[in-house]
């Protein structure tokens, strides 16, 4: 009876662990504590981003890719075994992407988040190099999305609309919105200052309960904080979240509108956060990103320059590529700017390291 007793309680113990149902801070060697990294999507940034009419664009020959880290959850027994001992694959304590209290929506939303900032932070960085001069302060909330339901009848609010007051009081970006309209009840009258083709109009909306706590207020509409900028530059990332493409985004957008094809013919790829002034931060996954850049979809170019933040370098040399790829090391936006020069010069770039296949 008692071995029966001590079977069945090695059998319980070994589905609560394969499954994951020992809470981590009890137990925290089991699968559903880990995530997986393993090699993303790449994506060429020149063909991500967009200008505005009457904007000349210019062509390139090479590539300036992207690149993103794929993470899977919800571990099986089999899958954490066999991720621990790829050496394509980390596996990192889940808490690391999901912190405690936020559940996958919550941390898509917040990448989301992270990502429209990242853009504009690279579309400002990359218009600086390109010697435009101009007020970097938000001045208004810019209606990317009306959605159901929603305080707005027909025509009073329209994707593109700036709005620049709220109930009389001025606002400078999207948060200042959202603020003061927390501040009323279901049903409120609540007027607005929008711009719409550089004229401005007054509208009134009346608020409309949110689905779900009907007793909080809802506008029903998608707001980001807008910045007139000297040229209209718009980037479709897709489903990609989060900050780390900045600097990639910065050297498509410069390639683009500048006269000077940045990458000389050449495939490269890159990754980075990048701030206002062009300093240039470091990422996470920097391995399973340099593997997505050197082993892309069949006939698709491998990468063979891989821009690295250089806080990211000492990760970087380890990564076990299956195609010979240089690694170069970046602070700057100066100095990936000096690095694409010294590459299409034929000269090898300052602190450059080839990694062999």
């Amino acid at each position: 009876m008692r071995r029966l007793l001590l079977v069945l309680l090695l059998v319980a113990g070994a589905t609560f662990l394969t499954r994951g149902l020992l809470p981590c801070e009890a137990f925290g060697v089991q699968p559903g504590c880990y995530v997986a990294l393993l090699p993303g999507p790449v994506e060429d940034t020149l063909g991500l981003v967009e200008v505005g009419e009457g904007v000349e664009r210019h062509t390139s020959e090479g590539e300036l890719l992207l690149t993103t880290v794929a993470v899977e959850s919800d571990l099986d027994l089999s899958e954490w075994v066999r991720y621990a001992i790829s050496p394509r694959v980390d596996e990192v304590p889940r808490e690391q992407l999901f912190p405690s209290g936020e559940d996958a929506d919550q941390v898509a939303a917040r990448n989301a988040a992270l990502m429209e900032n990242s853009q504009l932070d690279a579309t400002i960085a990359a218009l600086f190099e390109l010697g435009y001069e101009f007020d970097t302060d938000f001045d208004g909330a810019r209606v990317e999305e009306i959605q159901e339901p929603s305080a707005v009848d027909a025509g009073q609010l329209a994707v593109g609309d700036v709005i620049v007051a709220v109930a009389g009081e001025e606002v400078t970006s999207n948060r200042e919105v959202v603020d003061l309209v927390a501040r009323r009840d279901p049903g409120d009258e609540l007027r607005l200052t929008r711009v719409r083709d550089g004229e401005p109009r007054e509208v009134s909306l009346t608020l409309v309960p949110s689905p779900d706590d009907p007793s909080l207020p809802r506008l029903g509409v998608l707001l980001s904080s807008h910045l007139e900028l000297p040229v209209d530059v718009r980037i479709d990332a897709g489903v990609i979240g989060g900050p780390s493409a900045g600097l990639m985004f910065t050297l498509g957008i410069i390639d683009l509108l500048g006269e000077e094809d940045l990458t000389g013919g050449t495939v490269v790829a890159g990754t980075g956060t990048i701030d206002r002034e062009g300093t240039v931060g470091p990422i996470g996954g920097i391995r399973q990103k340099i593997l997505g850049a050197t082993t892309r979809a069949e006939g698709e170019p491998a990468a063979t320059v891989f821009l690295v933040p250089e806080a990211n370098m000492g990760e970087a040399s380890g990564a076990p590529v299956q195609r010979g790829i240089t690694l170069v090391p970046i602070a700057t936006l100066d100095d990936a700017m000096q690095a694409l020069a010294d590459l299409r010069a034929g000269r090898s770039p300052v602190g450059a390291l080839a990694l062999p296949s």
